[in-house]
């Protein structure tokens, strides 16, 4: 029998940890595409190692809370130390993910160095990238701080390291140490707003002053982590950052964040509360979810919404003539002459028929001049003339004898 077989096999050990955990069918079916991965798994590579950590981040959310180990045993055959290294290295070492695939580094490294501090494990990598391999020997002198060892290959900031496997040591610092910085500062906001929700009277003014400050630093804090900086299309000497593709739900993230920056923009207080319960507390929990892959609040009947963040122009930068408005902006129309006609003799209860009135005046007609018009000023006509003199040269028919305003 094959390993995909007996995999596909539901042993009589799982069943009976099914019904003993009263687990649902349809979480019964997840669990079951996760097991027939685990036990698939042969020969690993490092991303492979990361993806059955992942999985089985994934599966201990589905199991009843402390159960995931008995399942991985009695259904993929995995011992609990197993799991609990797998678990471990996806957990601490995810955030150095792309740079220790890239370095190649084995398993069972990466179980060893799962165990290390952030500086340990900064420090292997720079060690890694300078020798062209890490050995678990290797990562137990560095968290053993061995002097002998440390003597003979000493301790590497990353700081100091060149070329792209230095650059990519410090990237993966700062996509650590930044994603805890931005999460904290949501979670900072959302804890506040928590705070003033059960609150029958909701101070716009106080609540703002907890947390517009922070929500300009998650703001800017966000645009670093995952927006590019390039310069302006039709102004090259203004560089900035590109937006975040629109209709997304970062793109929404970072339009609140935007919003919330500022007291001048929270809606008014009728509603805020609305605006709260509706916009902010969804949104910041979806971007600061644990699960894989959360749904963006009402998922099932719309997307989610379209945010459009203004150009931010440094304040010791010139701003061009075209940066000032949005590139989405819909200009309104103005209106025709004929429709502003229209309107005219709507006022007036009557319709319009509109042709182009012929100029009256010829070749051989005298053209006034500046003296003569000012030594015989013409005389201003009054209303009544002005609006006949419209209707006769724009063809207004009324449709009454009688005019709208007459006495009764």
């Amino acid at each position: 029998m094959t390993k995909t077989a007996n995999a596909s096999a539901l042993p009589s050990a799982a069943r009976t940890f099914y019904e003993a955990n009263a687990v649902a069918e349809d979480i019964k079916s997840q669990l079951e595409e996760t097991a027939m991965f685990l036990i698939s798994v042969s020969r690993r590579s490092t991303e492979e190692t990361f993806k059955l950590g992942e999985h089985l981040e994934r599966a201990a959310e589905l199991l009843p809370d402390g159960t995931l180990e008995k399942w991985a045993v009695e259904r993929c055959g995995y011992t609990a130390r197993h799991v609990r290294t797998q678990r471990a290295v996806f957990r601490n070492l995810d955030a150095y993910r792309d740079i220790l695939v890239e370095l190649a580094v084995g398993p069972t490294v990466l179980g060893k160095l799962s165990a290390a501090e952030p500086e340990q494990i900064e420090q292997a990598i720079g060690f890694a990238a300078q020798n062209g391999k890490l050995r678990v020997q290797d990562v137990a002198a560095i968290m053993a701080g061995s002097k002998n060892e440390t003597e003979a290959r000493p301790q590497i900031d990353p700081y100091d390291i060149g070329g792209l496997d230095g650059l990519k040591a410090i990237i993966a610092i700062k996509v650590r140490d930044g994603i805890k910085s931005f999460v904290g500062h949501l979670e900072e906001i959302r804890a506040h707003v928590s705070e003033a929700l059960p609150k029958k009277n909701i101070v716009k003014k106080t609540l703002a002053e907890k947390t517009h400050l922070t929500a300009r630093l998650a703001h800017k804090e966000l645009e670093s982590l995952a927006q590019f900086v390039r310069p302006y299309p039709t102004a090259a000497y203004v560089i900035s950052n590109s937006a975040l593709p629109s209709k997304t739900g970062w793109a929404a993230v970072s339009a609140l964040l935007y919003k919330m920056g500022s007291e001048t923009t929270w809606p008014d207080k009728g509603e805020l509360r609305t605006w709260l319960e509706t916009e902010v507390v969804p949104i910041l929990e979806w971007a600061t979810s644990k699960s894989s892959a959360p749904a963006w609040p009402g998922a099932e009947t719309s997307e989610a919404p379209s945010a459009s963040v203004p150009v931010e122009v440094g304040a010791d930068e010139p701003a061009p003539a075209d940066v000032s408005g949005s590139p989405d902006s819909v200009l309104t129309p103005i209106p025709s002459v004929e429709e502003r006609m229209e309107s005219i003799a709507a006022a007036f209860g009557a319709t319009a028929t509109i042709e182009a009135p012929k100029s009256k005046l010829t070749l051989g007609d005298d053209v006034p001049s500046v003296a003569e018009a000012l030594a015989k000023p013409e005389k201003r006509p009054t209303r009544a003339e002005l609006v006949g003199r419209i209707k006769s040269e724009s063809g207004i028919v009324t449709k009454s004898a009688t005019p709208p305003n007459a006495a009764v």
